[in-house]
């Protein structure tokens, strides 16, 4: 009698489990290096990834004011970070882990450099130049 319940409860879970994963959305995933911005609604969303030793874009254009909503993945091995003293923006993430976060660009137009300031990342090519237009 225990092994008849155990094997329905058993079946019953799998069952439960298939079902759970072949009825569950997901978004496809971007390739690995991938870099994308999207526009909604008077912002905008900029999918970053970095690695030893870059980032995906290596420049990026918003508006004056904009608000930017970063989504930074660290796909390398070592800890990196977008960093600019100039702009105020400063965000570290760990290797194998993903960072969001929002920022709002100056109201100078101009072009401005990003690095990630990690000892010897930036020397290595780690730069990127972010652009404000009007």
């Amino acid at each position: 009698m225990f092994k008849q319940v155990l094997t329905t409860l058993l079946l019953a879970g799998l069952t439960l489990g298939m079902l759970t994963a072949c009825s569950s959305e997901s978004e496809p995933s971007a390739a690995s290096g991938a870099a994308s911005a999207s526009e909604t609604s008077g912002s905008q969303t900029i999918k970053l990834t970095l690695t030893e030793f870059s980032f995906s874009q290596k420049e990026i254009t918003v508006k004056k004011g904009e608000t930017v909503h970063f989504v930074l993945t660290n796909a390398g091995a070592y800890p990196h970070d977008i960093n600019s003293e100039e702009l105020a923006l400063d965000k570290d993430v760990d290797p194998g882990q993903t960072a969001e976060f929002d920022w709002t660009a100056p109201d100078k137009a101009g072009t401005y450099q990003v690095i990630c300031d990690k000892p010897g990342h930036m020397d290595k090519g780690m730069t990127m130049s972010l652009i404000v237009n009007g």
